[in-house]
């Protein structure tokens, strides 16, 4: 009887944990859609805002993925580890390091590297606001970068149906 208790509330926790990331990844959706249209309209401050959010939000999303894809936890691991100092280095390390995976360990499913950029991507876009000139052309380099991250998302979505 006490093992059908626990399994019962392994499983009702399990629930929570998936409606709690499907909650999660919704506002991930929403602000990113949001981001989409700030960038063309308010100042590099508020798109460093915007971003940051997505990155703290990234942060909720990937320990739940990894419940479902427990094969990127390592990677995953290593990548939300270094979620704040990556906000900090230039855009050659960014690439480098997180989009290109210099400073990860090996890849062992596609999944992985989706759910990694949920967190890269507008981590690159806030090294971008504080570093680069408000100028149109890094206006549209940062929209692109959020683009990439909504279809990382919807990637990300399927990967834990």
């Amino acid at each position: 009887m006490k093992s059908i208790a626990i399994a019962l509330s392994l499983c009702c926790i399990s629930t929570l944990t998936f409606a709690k990331s499907d909650d999660t990844l919704l506002k991930y959706g929403q602000i990113a859609e949001l981001a989409t249209k700030e960038i063309k309209t308010v100042s590099f401050n508020e798109i460093a805002k915007s971003s940051t959010e997505l990155v703290n939000l990234a942060k909720e999303i990937l320990p739940a993925f990894i419940n479902n894809k427990p094969e990127c936890k390592v990677y995953l691991d290593a990548v939300m580890l270094a979620a704040d100092s990556m906000q900090k280095l230039s855009l050659d390390e960014i690439e480098a390091d997180y989009h290109l995976d210099g400073k990860l360990p090996a890849l062992t499913s596609g999944d992985c590297y989706h759910a990694k950029d949920l967190l890269v991507h507008p981590a690159t876009v806030v090294v971008m606001a504080k570093t680069l000139k408000d100028t149109s052309a890094n206006r549209k380099k940062m929209a692109h970068e959020i683009e990439e991250v909504i279809q990382h998302l919807n990637l990300v979505k399927l990967a834990v149906k």
